[in-house]
């Protein structure tokens, strides 16, 4: 019910009221927008009805309808943040002999992300209908950004992260 009321849902909410009303007007096409709106309420109660308190999953790579804390983060792993909230600290993650790379997804749910200053890290980071917010300010709302810290050099190895938010809420932090 947390998420009801949470900000994440109800600006979703408004963008997607928004863009239902620009189609309205440029594209004659009429979205019924409260009725949708409703519908994945009722969908979400159902869920949360059929599975009760058990719903609530969190594991070394998935939280599910959950808060975690991620701190234990291996190269090729992937982690997903479903309609709920975690802390990942990235920043112990080590370049050995290769690149390293790591995959976050974040649906309907907001996540942090702690990164070493000093660790060269290239991010990439897909917004739709999210908020994503990196080092030094960067923000998405709709659509791709590439991220470079101040240590990654071209042709060096690096930590790749692939950041993907879908209808929630990342922020990538230096720790």
């Amino acid at each position: 019910m947390n998420f009801l009321i949470s900000g994440v849902f109800w600006g979703a909410m408004l963008v997607l009221l928004g863009i239902s009303m620009i189609i309205k007007t440029v594209f004659k096409i009429d979205i019924p927008i409260f009725r949708l709106i409703f519908a994945l309420i009722i969908i979400y109660w159902g869920v949360k009805l059929l599975f009760g308190t058990s719903m609530k999953k969190s594991d070394e790579n998935n939280v599910i309808f959950d808060n975690a804390r991620i701190t234990q983060v291996e190269d090729g792993g992937e982690y997903n943040v479903i309609f709920g909230k975690s802390v990942i600290d990235l920043s112990d993650i080590e370049l050995i002999e290769k690149n390293s790379e790591v995959e976050i997804n974040i649906i309907f749910g907001s996540g942090e992300i702690y990164l070493n200053p000093n660790a060269p890290v290239k991010i990439y980071s897909s917004a739709v209908f999210a908020e994503g917010k990196l080092p030094k300010g960067s923000v998405n709302f709709f659509g791709d950004h590439v991220y470079k810290s101040p240590a990654f050099v071209e042709g060096e190895k690096f930590i790749k992260i692939e950041l993907n938010t879908i209808f929630g809420s990342s922020i990538v932090r230096e720790k």
